[in-house]
């Protein structure tokens, strides 16, 4: 039998780095005490980076750079019944005064040891991404 095709979502997901730091933030919508990094959807009239770019400063108020691929991590979202395709990047902080983004939620945005991070209760998509970024060299810097 045929069922209904059910495309996936593509999501961004963008790891800042500061001093190194990276920025995590509580996301109220995914529920009580859950973290990410600045996240969203890719919206058809841009490219992946500047979607990227795009949601960091919405959500966060943090102006980014230097984004390099670093993830594509896809999962099903049992609370919306979708599947995603996420691609993770690392991106250097530029600018940008941390702000509360009240309608999508996400709130308490603050730099964070990396290794730190992963004692937080992270969204799945935004660990593996941490994760990710914790296994890259050493040596790795933004050019």
């Amino acid at each position: 039998m045929v069922g209904k095709l059910d495309t996936p979502r593509v999501g961004i997901q963008v790891l800042v780095v500061k001093k190194g730091k990276v920025l995590i933030g509580r996301d109220d919508k995914k529920g009580k005490d859950v973290y990410g990094v600045p996240a969203g959807h890719w919206e058809s009239n841009e490219t992946l980076k500047e979607g990227a770019i795009r949601e960091v400063k919405e959500e966060s108020g943090i102006i980014c750079n230097k984004l390099k691929l670093i993830s594509v991590y896809d999962f099903f979202r049992k609370d919306k019944g979708v599947r995603y395709v996420s691609i993770g990047y690392v991106a250097q902080y530029v600018g940008g005064q941390l702000k509360n983004n009240l309608e999508e939620k996400r709130l308490d945005w603050s730099w964070v040891n990396p290794k730190k991070a992963l004692k937080f209760n992270l969204y799945p998509a935004g660990r593996v991404l941490v994760e990710k970024f914790l296994s890259l060299p050493e040596k790795f810097t933004f050019h």
